[in-house]
């Protein structure tokens, strides 16, 4: 296909596209590509429906709300990481995120116990007891999650704890469900059984970056086409202070995985349709 053909089915596809993992400034955690406000004129743009905005160390929905006041018909949706700086795993802070309108809840991240012990620090945050039982404030947030209907991240957490969570989220009836970049953690046993849950695996282009190189685009698609592309993401991750603006990542995204052999609609689903059905329309 000639290259400006090419060029034309990825801007068709990432019109309407919806990215479900954005950092932007302001951030203590490391440094930022754009501020928040960037970020959201370059998605608008770009002609994307949205994204989810991301921060390990404040609940982003007033933030959120802002932005879109800022781009109408962008939908900024607003999330909460279950960081120590938010108390960790606290059921009131999920209520008061939800009641400001942020649609995904994160597991711990940076502050996971299992994040940290891997890095031979810790220990952290965990969402099980030494017999692999949720704790009740995991329980808890999972009540919360289920009457709002929202959107439930594992986080950085191990895939042992995850499994754990969903398997409990499931048997409330919480149907949004994302397994949060597990390349290289996770086992495709593993990978397997979340998606036999219900859960949606995340893949991450920031995953495919030369500084990260954690996976390529072709192992990408394979995995799609194992796990079924109805029960996978494709998201960016970006952010950091040397990536592309998250949206022109998107684009990256999207032309990489064409290359590596996924159909238009293969990459339309899991970039548009499934991101858009799991946050649904309170986004």
């Amino acid at each position: 296909m000639p290259a400006e053909d090419m060029n034309r089915k990825v801007d068709e596809i990432l019109t309407g596209a919806f990215d479900l993992h954005v950092h932007a400034g302001p951030d203590s955690s490391q440094a930022r590509r754009l501020d928040a406000l960037d970020a959201a004129r370059y998605a608008q743009e770009y002609e994307m429906a949205g994204f989810v905005l991301k921060s390990h160390d404040y609940p982003t929905a007033p933030l959120a709300h802002a932005l879109t006041r800022v781009y109408p018909g962008l939908r900024v949706a607003g999330s909460i990481a279950l960081n120590k700086q938010v108390g960790g795993l606290n059921p009131d802070a999920v209520q008061v995120a939800a009641d400001l309108g942020a649609r995904v809840v994160w597991m711990p991240t940076l502050g996971a116990d299992f994040y940290l012990t891997s890095r031979g620090q810790g220990p952290g945050l965990r969402l099980t007891d030494d017999s692999g039982g949720l704790l009740a404030e995991v329980e808890d947030i999972l009540d919360i999650v289920q009457h709002r209907d929202l959107v439930l991240a594992s986080g950085h957490v191990s895939p042992s704890e995850s499994l754990a969570l969903f398997e409990a989220a499931k048997s409330r009836g919480i149907g949004r469900m994302i397994a949060t970049h597990p390349t290289g953690i996770a086992s495709d046993e593993e990978l397997h059984e979340m998606v036999a849950l219900g859960v949606y695996v995340e893949w991450t282009f920031l995953s495919c970056m030369p500084s990260v190189n954690n996976t390529t685009p072709e192992a990408i698609a394979s995995s799609v086409r194992t796990l079924g592309v109805e029960r996978c993401v494709v998201t960016t991750d970006f952010g950091r202070w040397m990536d592309p603006p998250p949206a022109e990542g998107m684009r990256m995204a999207i032309a990489a995985l064409l290359e590596a052999g996924l159909e238009p609609e293969e990459v339309s689903t899991l970039v548009k349709a499934n991101p858009l059905r799991l946050v649904g329309t309170k986004a």
